[in-house]
């Protein structure tokens, strides 16, 4: 009997260049916490640990769909901003420079994308959106989103999930105005906006590795990575 094919996902790490991981110099690396690639597993895909020296094409021809996984703060010129003194530490430019490359070769050859956290924000900048750099500075009345847990509310389904869930959250910054092409289809109590949908992609601006949510979000997205697949 032949044997099935699992379905293959790609997650992009964080880039480091020294800050959050100092040992060893100024060295350039990638890490990843482990939740993302046993969670993708529990559900029956293959996870692999991409990055910027592999080709746009092995990429796009061996995945059936890419997750871009947390990281630091988007610099702000790239969507049009002046940094405010809370800007935290930048995600190497490195790391943007390629998701741009691998975002567009993702659109042009059909492959869907979940963006988590700054994942979400990294899709809604690249489409032209931008971003409240500062939560607790524009909005001094939110409910917390550094480092804690709290509600959201679907207002379309999302990956399998609606109504209301509690979800693990740990961001200081948000999605300010959309990108073209993306709707938000969850939001905090606050307002800010959880998740977001689009072009083929999915973004969500909490952990689902960290929460309870982790495997319908890797489940749903899985299978719909490959009815997309055996739609082409």
């Amino acid at each position: 009997m032949k044997k099935l094919k699992q379905p293959i996902i790609g997650i992009v790490p964080s880039f480091d260049e020294g800050n959050n991981i100092p040992a060893g110099g100024d060295v350039e690396r990638v890490y990843l916490r482990f939740e993302y690639t046993k969670h993708i597993a529990e559900v029956g895909a293959v996870p692999v640990i991409l990055n910027h020296h592999m080709s746009l094409e092995t990429i796009t021809s061996m995945c059936d769909g890419i997750v871009i996984s947390g990281g630091e703060d988007i610099e702000p010129h790239f969507y049009g901003a002046e940094p405010m003194p809370s800007t935290r530490f930048n995600e190497p430019k490195t790391r943007y420079v390629w998701e741009m490359d691998l975002i567009e070769a993702c659109d042009k050859s059909g492959l869907p994308i979940l963006g988590i956290c700054y994942g979400m924000q990294r899709l809604n900048v690249h489409y032209g959106g931008t971003l409240v750099q500062d939560i607790p500075t524009h909005l001094p009345d939110n409910i917390g989103h550094d480092t804690t847990q709290h509600d959201v509310t679907f207002t379309k389904e999302f990956l399998t999930m609606d109504g209301v869930k509690t979800v693990a959250s740990r961001h200081h910054q948000a999605i300010e105005r959309l990108g073209d092409g993306l709707e938000a289809v969850a939001l905090a109590p606050d307002g800010i906006i959880e998740a977001v949908v689009g072009r083929g992609h999915f973004g969500m601006q909490w952990h689902p590795e960290s929460d309870s949510t982790g495997v319908h979000v890797y489940r749903a997205f899985v299978e719909h990575c490959v009815s997309q697949k055996n739609e082409k």
